[in-house]
């Protein structure tokens, strides 16, 4: 395995302006056996499930790209849900890399020159459950272990063209609204990386 030392996150490489807004990213939802992305939208309605997903993004820093998103159930059952956030890197390059760090259990995404560092929120916790998959899979049944019970197909580590997801558990109670928080930092110099990682995941929005 690659480590992260090994990569340009030790040296410092200024990002350029137009590649600063990181990855494209997907918000989504798993209910019920099935699998709903927002693609070129903010806002979905599910009226057979009684639920709306919103997203909110913002970049109020250079290096950051931060998104909410929401759930609402407007039902009268507790329903039991995966909020999904996707970030995609469907250019091809020779040095594109994406890995989870077994020692800081973050994900970073090598683009030539850029390092991207990726994380997701839940209730003041890093959301556990992400996997990598070939770009070329995103929105197929192959991203799960089994869709029926929301499991991802775990793949730790990929070369070329991914896609990164995050996947949070949640039971949302009737009329109620949950959301997570997920980004990404841009960078090339892994003590800034981190540094600006644990300022968002203690304060949420301290950039």
């Amino acid at each position: 395995m690659m480590k992260l030392e090994d990569t340009k996150l030790n040296n410092h490489v200024p990002t350029p302006p137009s590649l600063v807004s990181g990855l494209p990213f997907t918000p989504g939802l798993w209910v019920n056996g099935k699998c709903y992305w927002l693609q070129n939208c903010t806002e979905k309605v599910l009226y057979e499930e009684e639920l709306i997903v919103k997203v909110k993004q913002e970049q109020s820093h250079s290096k950051i790209t931060y998104s909410t998103i929401y759930v609402s159930n407007h039902g009268k059952r507790t329903k039991d849900v995966k909020l999904l956030a996707m970030y995609c890197a469907p250019s091809v390059g020779k040095e594109h890399f994406t890995f989870v760090s077994p020692t800081d259990s973050l994900i970073y995404h090598i683009k030539e020159e850029n390092v991207y560092l990726l994380n997701a929120l839940y209730n003041g916790e890093e959301v556990k459950e992400y996997t990598i998959q070939p770009y070329w899979n995103v929105f197929s049944d192959q991203i799960w272990s089994s869709l029926n019970t929301g499991s991802l197909m775990y793949q730790p580590m990929l070369k070329g063209m991914a896609a990164i997801i995050f996947a949070s558990k949640i039971s949302l109670k009737p009329r109620s609204i949950e959301t997570i928080n997920t980004w990404t930092i841009s960078g090339g110099n892994k003590t800034e990386l981190l540094s600006l990682n644990q300022a968002l995941h203690l304060n949420k929005k301290t950039y």
